[in-house]
């Protein structure tokens, strides 16, 4: 587990992310050039946001099956925080601060320790 410290403070403004659990079903549009390895999906619900591609399997007609649980929470971080990274998924890590509170960051916003 790395440790890194932010570098600029961060707030995501997400009010309705895509919480996904293994055996959930979305479709999918567009890759995101910007962060690749990530395509924005929606529920049946109409939630979306950009998930791992790696946690989708195809179905057909442009529906895929979550093979993986997805939690979508992005951690608001503080240029100073502290952090512990996880795990790595396409330049976001999954982090934990000092306070024990879990989520993603991108990598842009951290320096290694």
């Amino acid at each position: 587990m790395a440790q890194y410290v932010a570098n600029a403070d961060y707030q995501d403004t997400d009010s309705n992310p895509l919480f996904l659990k293994s055996g959930d079903e979305v479709t999918t549009g567009v890759a995101d050039r910007t962060w690749p390895g990530w395509v924005w999906a929606e529920n049946a619900f109409g939630n979306n946001g950009y998930v791992p591609e790696e946690i989708l399997e195809p179905l057909g007609e442009g529906r895929f099956s979550v093979i993986q649980d997805f939690d979508p929470t992005v951690l608001t971080v503080k240029r100073g925080d502290a952090l512990t990274s996880l795990r790595q998924v396409h330049q976001w890590h999954w982090c934990r601060n000092h306070a024990d509170q879990e989520g993603w960051v991108a990598d842009y916003l951290l320096k290694i320790l």
